[in-house]
């Protein structure tokens, strides 16, 4: 399938790797339409004068004639957060949201249906047998709906229940699941970021693996994956595995100083954020980025394989040390926010 030759929808066009596919795209010669919210920023997408259309992904009727005249559509559109708080906010948008999406394409006749998932929807390893080093790929057996963290079931759960219409009839499913995506901040200034978080002497020593994939690498292979990937299969879009401790290491090297770490025991995480829980709540603070969803998070390595996306999508994603160079010294070049010269 040449994309070029297709009516190609994105939802989620105005979030972080909507853009960069809009980007993407325009430097293949592909003429994106870009599925958007009435209150998104649609400034880049009005820019680069890509055709719009604005939906509320709830509203059914809005949703089929969105996606009329289209051949391909690529979710992105989703609720990414760990709170355990909005499980309906959760299903709502990324399960209803895709099973309703998918069934006005199969309606709309759309031929190819790219779910953008997350490997949160694949599985991890637990770290309560350090023998176990295997690297998680596609077919790895799902072992984390115990944990009962909404973000999680809702993407594992819309993808078993597009695996099921796409069973019985509608466009050809792809799914696509990328692990931490590294992207530069809309400030532009993410040294300055990173400088104040390891200006601090102290940090917690935590020695899980983490796996985090280049944005300028992920995008180019879901276009990949919409345009020759085979039909019912999925995809792990991942880079680099490192344990956390590495990382740390990694950007401070990129600093004059290094910091001090401390192991800290789990009780004390899971205390801390409790504790945080309940203060931001008892004062009214809606934005909470420390849950302690996070800290059961912690008893996994989170390390994968790309194997099946190199040979059959030809992804080839970049040394982490590369892209937290670019990151470091606000050098991240070829992305919507700064553009190749």
């Amino acid at each position: 399938m040449n994309l070029q030759e297709q009516k190609l929808l994105i939802t989620g066009a105005s979030g972080n790797l909507g853009r960069q596919l809009i980007y993407e795209c325009r430097r293949a010669g592909i003429r994106p339409v870009a599925l958007v919210r009435r209150e998104s920023d649609t400034r880049y997408i009005d820019a680069n004068n890509i055709e719009k259309r604005v939906v509320d992904l709830r509203n059914q009727a809005e949703v089929e004639k969105a996606v009329q005249g289209i051949d391909v559509v690529i979710h992105c559109a989703a609720w990414v957060n760990f709170r355990q708080d909005k499980l309906t906010q959760f299903t709502g948008i990324n399960l209803f949201g895709a099973l309703d999406l998918y069934r006005a394409c199969a309606k709309a006749k759309v031929r190819r249906f790219v779910q953008l998932s997350s490997i949160v929807a694949v599985g991890a390893r637990p770290r309560t047998n350090n023998s176990d080093q295997r690297l998680i790929n596609e077919d790895w057996t799902f072992n984390l709906d115990h944990l009962q963290i909404p973000y999680i079931m809702t993407k594992r759960a819309a993808e078993d229940e597009l695996r099921k219409q796409a069973a019985v009839g509608g466009p050809e499913l792809v799914i696509v699941n990328p692990s931490t995506v590294v992207a530069p901040s809309r400030t532009g200034d993410d040294r300055g970021k990173a400088s104040r978080i390891f200006s601090h002497w102290v940090l917690p020593d935590l020695h899980n693996i983490v796996n985090l994939v280049d944005i300028r690498d992920v995008a180019p292979a879901i276009l990949a994956a919409a345009e020759r990937g085979r039909p019912g299969e999925r995809y792990l879009l991942v880079g680099d595995n490192i344990p956390v401790r590495e990382l740390a290491l990694s950007v401070s090297a990129h600093f004059a100083g290094s910091p001090h770490l401390v192991p800290l025991p789990r009780w004390f995480y899971m205390g801390a954020a409790r504790a945080t829980v309940a203060v931001r709540t008892l004062f009214g603070r809606n934005k909470i980025s420390f849950y302690p969803d996070l800290v059961r998070l912690m008893d996994y390595d989170w390390a994968y394989s790309h194997a099946k996306a190199r040979a059959e999508l030809g992804f080839s994603p970049r040394s982490l040390h590369v892209t937290l160079k670019d990151l470091l010294t606000n050098n991240f070049t070829g992305t919507s926010m700064k553009p190749v010269a």
